[in-house]
């Protein structure tokens, strides 16, 4: 069983309602989606039907101060292999983020089951992937601490005979269809690789680009599960 939200690795996360394993399933808005009350409730995208379990929190007003100032101009894109004992010694280029990172790295190995965990953490000035696409990996998780969060689109939304041709208009002919995660929200993205979920990875991309705004953004892999 997982970590209650509160207190995985001793970070107390933010939650809409402090019961464990709450979540709803959001036909109305997409019917592949879970939206997710706490941590624990991201459990939800090892079902079949779901390839995106959101958890929508805000940051905490001190870390979010924080990141007003971090990270300055000589720190460089942070990317290696860890695991959640290791990760507090292993990520201390990340800062103020640390604690939550780390929290995060926990509750990514618990929900994938896996022994490692890939992590990124990026400033990101231009169009990233630009297009709709889906991922091939099994499960990725995506946090924005800065800017624009990741684009996405509802199953029923997209046409997958368009993907690859470099044409969003191609793969989500209503525009309006597209979501966004917001600062601080924690998205589980379930791609190609995942068991059983061939053909339906989540079609999602960056976002574009705003001039003079560095978006800040962690993202952890898995190698097994």
């Amino acid at each position: 069983m997982l970590p209650t939200a509160s207190t995985i690795d001793g970070t107390a996360f933010p939650a809409s309602n402090p019961a464990a394993h709450r979540l709803h399933l959001a036909p109305n808005l997409a019917p592949n989606l879970a939206l997710c009350e706490n941590a624990d409730a991201l459990t939800a995208i090892r079902e079949p039907a779901v390839t995106m379990a959101l958890w929508r929190r805000n940051l905490p007003a001190d870390l979010a101060d924080a990141l007003e100032d971090w990270p300055g101009k000589d720190w460089t894109n942070l990317r290696l292999t860890t695991t959640p004992d290791s990760v507090q010694t292993d990520a201390t280029a990340t800062g103020p983020l640390l604690p939550d990172i780390a929290a995060l790295v926990r509750l990514y190995a618990d929900v994938v089951g896996c022994p490692s965990v890939t992590l990124r953490l990026e400033r990101v000035t231009g169009n990233g992937c630009k297009f709709l696409h889906v991922d091939y990996v099994g499960v990725r998780l995506l946090c924005t601490y800065r800017g624009p969060g990741t684009q996405w689109a509802p199953d029923d939304a997209v046409r997958r005979d368009g993907l690859g041709t470099g044409n969003n208009a191609a793969v989500l002919p209503d525009a309006r269809r597209l979501r966004r995660m917001s600062v601080g929200d924690v998205g589980l993205l379930k791609g190609e690789s995942w068991p059983g979920n061939r053909g339906r990875g989540l079609v999602h991309r960056s976002p574009p680009a705003r001039p003079g705004v560095a978006r800040l953004v962690l993202c952890l892999d898995h190698d097994t599960h």
